[in-house]
């Protein structure tokens, strides 16, 4: 049988027939060698599906709440001067918050890579955990303190506080897709539509909460308070799925002729084999976030239904357009997309490059669509100007990134037969990812340049 049929053969089954039909190895059954052979362990309720779900939603639930409220909160009000004037802080806080939110998480991932672990995953999830929650108490402190004669005090522990909330979140993420990476697809898939489906929450907030009050202090409240509580519903998760059965015969590795002494150390031998058939999933994915955070949002939230000067004449009105058209639409579809991925499975691990590759229509598209960067005039002529066909290429833009990433994380790590080497595998696919993210931010900045002119 060729390659590509095998591809075909193998991501047209159901997850669970990867066990059945032994394209999953020996090692991966005697996980559940403490079970009785009879004995057919389930995941009952779906609650192993659901715990991995929140571990996408809540991992990302309060950096989602900082971004969305940090221009209102900190550059409108937390960071001004005691008369309202803008300052330098003021104005340069979303580029700095950017670079000390990425950075860190990109390193950790690497690092995450390379530490030795004794035991399971979890114990090092539940730290990370225990370190974000206290980087959001102490955002939650500062909402009622006045600051406004502290400034640059402030400006600096907001900055040490995002550095270590998102290396905490970085490497909290890492090592949750190499914990989903030995069970069936559908539970890497679980980590991926918890995190979609958080972006789509937390941009539904946002709407409500704007219609409803001008109190930004008290929006900050709600938005890190609920924050808080999604941080502890995890940590009692990680504490819960320990003791069910369906967990422990994918999530608990036993001791190999790998291992020494039951020590899961990530070495170079590991990280070569997890390269030797992963390395085109690892590009990918990498390809695939570059392309989507190099044009959302700093390019996408830029696009109008009217140019500079014209008057605005859409279905949704102006005040709403970039949260409805751009964040809400985008978040949804993303959603849908990665919930599509549990059902169809197509293209395969071998040709799944083909759509990745033609995702680089967006990066012509957008910018020559009504894109009007603010305090910038543009250099070349719009190209694009119906606002409908910006809806529907920002639903396709959407979906794609939703369904084709759900895919990649999915196929990286099934590329292998040792569960040890699967964990590697997505550890360096979500660092994969990471990378695709820091990279294609900043290229946003290039596009910006060249849009107006300055390149």
């Amino acid at each position: 049988m060729s390659e590509s049929n095998k591809d075909d053969d193998i991501h047209s089954k159901s997850p669970e027939s990867f066990v059945e039909s032994g394209v999953v190895s020996e090692s991966t059954k005697d996980l559940g060698a403490t079970y009785s052979d009879e004995e057919d362990v389930k995941d009952v309720g779906n609650y192993v599906f659901c715990a991995f779900m929140m571990f996408g939603f809540g991992s990302l639930l309060p950096w989602n709440m900082f971004l969305n409220i940090a221009f209102d909160y900190y550059t409108m009000f937390k960071l001004r001067e005691e008369s309202g004037h803008a300052n330098w802080f003021a104005s340069n806080f979303q580029n700095a918050m950017t670079i000390c939110a990425q950075i860190p998480s990109l390193g950790f991932s690497v690092l995450n890579i390379f530490i030795a672990l004794k035991g399971d995953l979890t114990r090092r999830m539940g730290t990370c955990l225990l370190i974000v929650q206290s980087m959001v108490f102490v955002t939650v402190l500062f909402i009622y303190i006045d600051t406004s004669s502290w400034i640059p005090v402030f400006f600096v522990v907001t900055l040490i506080s995002i550095i270590v909330l998102n290396a905490s979140n970085g490497l909290f993420q890492n090592s949750l897709f190499g914990l989903a990476s030995p069970f069936p697809f559908k539970y890497t898939n679980a980590v991926i539509i918890g995190q979609n489906f958080c972006g789509t929450a937390v941009t539904a907030l946002a709407m409500l909460t704007k219609a409803a009050s001008d109190d930004i202090q008290m929006r900050a409240n709600l938005f890190f308070g609920l924050s808080s509580v999604a941080v502890i519903v995890c940590y009692i998760l990680l504490k819960v799925l320990k003791k069910l059965n369906f967990y422990r015969k994918f999530g608990e590795l036993k001791p190999s002729l790998n291992s020494v002494e039951g020590e899961e150390a990530s070495t170079w031998s590991n990280i070569r084999e997890a390269f030797s058939k992963s390395k085109m999933q690892f590009l990918n994915i990498f390809l695939l976030f570059f392309v989507t955070l190099a044009l959302f949002p700093n390019v996408c939230m830029y696009v109008t239904d009217a140019k500079k000067g014209e008057k605005h004449d859409f279905v949704v009105s102006e005040k709403y357009f970039m949260d409805v058209v751009v964040f809400l639409n985008f978040n949804l579809f993303a959603f849908i997309g990665s919930l599509m991925a549990n059902w169809v499975r197509f293209p395969g691990p071998n040709t799944i490059w083909i759509p990745v590759v033609a995702r680089f229509w967006f990066m012509f598209y957008f910018p020559a669509a009504n894109y009007n960067p603010m305090d910038f005039a543009r250099a070349y002529p719009v190209l694009f100007g119906s606002t409908w066909l910006f809806v529907f290429n920002i639903c396709i833009f959407a979906l794609t990134s939703g369904y084709l990433s759900s895919l990649i994380m999915m196929y990286a790590p099934r590329s292998h037969e040792d569960p040890k080497i699967q964990r590697m595998a997505g550890m360096i696919a979500s660092f994969s990812l990471i990378l695709g993210i820091v990279v294609g931010l900043s290229f946003s900045w290039q596009i910006r340049l060249f849009i107006t002119g300055y390149a």
